[in-house]
């Protein structure tokens, strides 16, 4: 079993409660967004971290725009505001190379 993360777990939530608000089986769905049943189930249980184009394809599907499918979902805080200036101030190569120290760091503390 894959270890399911918050995110991706909220994520699917939601798409979860506005399919069957609307009424719609995974079919009906998978097919109002060219997507498969079997991977919606996957994203609603969180079992799958969704891609930019599948959240898109899943609101088309909804009838809702993608923001509403994130809704509150990893609202971002002053300090997570504060390191994304900084880190957008930056050339690319450095935006990568601090975006690799914090994987590396995020790593290490997960054990």
């Amino acid at each position: 079993m894959r270890n399911r993360r918050p995110l991706p777990l909220a994520f699917g939530r939601e798409v979860r409660r506005r399919r069957l608000a609307l009424g719609l089986t995974l079919e009906q769905l998978a097919e109002r967004s060219s997507l498969t049943p079997n991977y919606i189930g996957t994203v609603e249980h969180g079992q799958r971290d969704p891609s930019l184009s599948t959240i898109l394809a899943l609101a088309r599907g909804l009838g809702v725009a993608p923001g509403e499918l994130l809704g509150g979902i990893g609202e971002t805080g002053p300090l997570a505001l504060e390191a994304a200036r900084l880190i957008e101030a930056q050339p690319p190569e450095v935006q990568e190379a601090m975006l690799e120290l914090l994987r590396s760091m995020s790593r290490r503390r997960r054990g």
